[in-house]
């Protein structure tokens, strides 16, 4: 009895295989004979467009994938531009710093006074608007006195002479009094003293004083140092500003001057021949 219940439950597990395969002969069959057709063009018109996103998306995400893998790359590349652009910038630097060097010293050469060597400096530092420091100290030969000049410009004195380094002190300083004269700006050969003058530096800039009332100075015209401190015939700049009050005795303006210190690079020290 219990042998007879165990080929009945075998018998039983063929039954799904047996109709399944029937089932599939079916399908077949209806297929062949285009029984299907309108339902494989519904699923396709419902299917297709999701294949195409589906198509879209994966070609997206390969493309985000791979630019994630080429990020280092590009990162690599970025920061060599970057240093390459840096070296260029460093090496067109140099270039100029050069140019205005041999422009500088070509200068020199061609306004130099024959009673004075000239000892060529480099400009380290800027103290607020007041001061310089140069490359040029006791061991060039230099000392306390000298005067630093560009061409035929007066930059200024030398005030603390270091081993090394020396201390440059402006005309724009409160400490720089100096004589000086106005020359009109005529051409060459009519070209004439029209007054004397001060030059001192003070927080609104270099200012001129004690110019003659009826000396006919007007502004443009040159300020030209000439002080037993510094020597004769150093052109400072030219006048500005010059008052118009009638009831003074003398006239005072400003000077701008001829060379903007905060662009120096180099200038030259003045030292007399035989010192």
């Amino acid at each position: 009895m219990l042998f007879s219940n165990n080929e009945k439950d075998k018998d039983r597990e063929w039954l799904p295989i047996i109709i399944l395969f029937f089932f599939s002969i079916l399908l077949l069959f209806l297929n062949s004979i285009g029984w299907f057709n309108g339902f494989k063009l519904g699923v396709s018109y419902i299917l297709g467009p999701i294949n195409t996103t589906s198509s879209n998306v994966a070609l997206k995400t390969k493309n985000f994938f791979s630019t994630l893998a080429n990020i280092s790359d590009f990162r690599d590349e970025y920061n060599q531009m970057k240093l390459d652009i840096a070296q260029y910038e460093i090496n067109n630097l140099e270039y100029e710093l050069l140019k205005i060097e041999n422009e500088d010293l070509k200068e020199q050469l061609n306004l130099v006074n024959k009673d004075y060597s000239y000892l060529q400096s480099e400009v380290l530092n800027r103290i607020e608007t007041d001061y310089l420091i140069i490359n040029t100290g006791a061991r060039d030969g230099v000392k306390e006195g000298d005067v630093a000049v560009l061409g035929d410009s007066y930059i200024g004195i030398l005030i603390d002479v270091g081993q090394y380094t020396s201390k440059v002190r402006l005309p724009i300083s409160k400490s720089s009094f100096l004589e000086a004269y106005i020359l009109s700006t005529d051409d060459q050969e009519n070209r004439k003293i029209l007054s004397r003058a001060v030059v001192n530096g003070s927080s609104d800039g270099i200012k001129v004083e004690n110019i003659g009332m009826n000396s006919g100075v007007k502004n443009g015209d040159i300020v030209v140092i000439n002080d037993s401190k510094v020597g004769q015939n150093l052109i400072l700049g030219t006048v500005v500003g010059l008052s118009e009050d009638p009831a003074t005795t003398t006239r005072t303006g400003y000077v701008s001057s001829i060379v903007d210190y905060y662009d120096l690079i180099n200038v030259f020290v003045r030292v007399k021949d035989g010192n």
